[in-house]
């Protein structure tokens, strides 16, 4: 009778565990908003709340973030180079924004890049809702300790965006599947009058261009993409 009455109380337990689990996250849900990416419809892409490539002065842009409550105020960083002239500012979002990091990219104090890491909180139905399908992707082979993953750089050549995906595969794999679900990892905006030096550097494509063997090609809607320079 007394193992019965335990193996009862541990169900029970497990039971309360769950549902605990299920609320917080349902709680967690209500609380945060969706991406930044997806907001503000007065600030229309390639600007992101108010900010704008070409625009001026980092320290205005900084007061700006500042005034953001989903930026945390501390983590607000500058980079700058030996001759101290601003490269880029920095920041983490917090709560109610899901996404986890934000950078500002400068040449000259004049912004070339905004690009808003949202780590996989967005999918790629609801990014296309807010941008309309792309019309080129390009193709990078990544490299972690326990997988092997396809970059795909989603280009909309003409408005001045990229959004990247990361996708894993295995070692004998020829394509993988990108999908309406597929989480979204970055979306950057860009001055797309300076897509060609802007490809110089590291900012549209995460990889230096020597060591690049992916190309632009057709963007053909969602399905398979091949694998190309395993």
């Amino acid at each position: 009778m007394a193992k019965k009455s335990f193996f009862i109380t541990f169900a029970a337990l497990i039971v309360f565990i769950l549902l605990a689990l299920f609320a917080i996250d349902g709680i967690n849900s209500l609380l945060q908003n969706p991406s930044t990416v997806l907001s503000g419809a007065k600030c229309e892409p390639p600007c992101w709340r108010g900010i704008v490539p070409g625009q001026e002065d980092p320290y205005h842009i900084f007061e700006m973030l500042s005034g953001m409550n989903d930026v945390a105020l501390e983590s607000i960083d500058f980079q700058s180079d030996r001759e101290d002239n601003i490269e880029g500012i920095t920041w983490n979002f917090q709560r109610p924004a899901p996404d986890s990091t934000g950078i500002i990219s400068f040449e000259d104090e004049r912004v070339t890049a905004i690009s808003i890491l949202t780590v996989n909180t967005l999918r790629l139905e609801e990014l296309f809702g807010r941008l309309g399908e792309p019309d080129h992707y390009w193709a990078e082979i990544g490299h972690r300790e326990y997988n092997d993953y396809l970059r795909v750089y989603l280009f909309y050549l003409r408005q001045g965006f990229v959004a990247d995906v990361l996708i894993d595969f295995e070692g004998g794999d020829e394509q993988v599947t990108v999908k309406k679900s597929t989480p979204v990892f970055r979306v950057t905006y860009y001055d797309a009058a300076r897509y060609d030096s802007m490809l110089e550097t590291r900012i549209l494509i995460d990889k230096v261009p020597n060591a690049r063997t992916g190309r632009l090609l057709p963007w053909t809607g969602y399905g398979v993409i091949p694998i190309e320079g395993k």
